[in-house]
């Protein structure tokens, strides 16, 4: 594999918050295929390395480059961590169910949770926790990246072992309330 486009991917995504396959596709003007065997090198370089302290991730299609979890700890001493301690019990309820589902409309935040939410959500999205962004008639309400990394809220869950709701709602019902079926 040619060093240079090995190292134009490693900068990318480096030098990125996150970025999706398709963009480093078309920046470094490299096919899949070899993205794909870049991927692997990187993931040997860092992921399987012992001697390395980060390692890249593959994230709902955005690629990025994080601290092995073994080494939080120490990052915990210069990064600025906000905690989930301060959160209501009502916001935490809110946060864990969107760290889960990815996204989800208010109605099916209020169906999952029995009650209404929308003083809650315009606290979470005042402090920066929650965003939105309109679909037809309704918003999709999701986690904000910035929160996501200062609680590591979603790897958390998944040492957990992830959460369930029992709900009969499926993700193509946000479709159907945003009228796009």
């Amino acid at each position: 594999m040619d060093s240079e486009k090995v190292a134009i991917i490693e900068s990318l995504i480096f030098a990125s918050k996150g970025i999706q396959k398709e963009k480093i596709l078309e920046i470094a003007q490299v096919s899949e295929k070899d993205f794909d065997d870049i991927v692997k090198i990187l993931e040997q370089k860092y992921n399987l390395n012992n001697e390395s302290g980060i390692e890249l991730r593959n994230i709902d299609g955005f690629f990025k480059f994080f601290t092995k979890k073994k080494y939080a700890i120490y990052i915990e001493k210069i990064i600025k961590r906000r905690s989930l301690n301060t959160l209501t019990t009502s916001q935490l309820e809110i946060v864990i169910l969107l760290a889960s589902k990815k996204k989800a409309t208010k109605r099916q935040i209020d169906e999952i949770r029995g009650k209404d939410s929308t003083n809650i959500l315009k606290q979470l999205l005042m402090s920066g926790v929650v965003k939105r962004r309109k679909s037809g008639r309704s918003y999709i309400y999701s986690l904000t990246d910035t929160f996501k990394e200062e609680t590591f809220i979603e790897e958390l869950l998944d040492e957990l072992g992830g959460v369930h709701f029992d709900t009969e709602r499926s993700q193509n019902d946000i479709e159907k309330d945003n009228g796009k079926q």
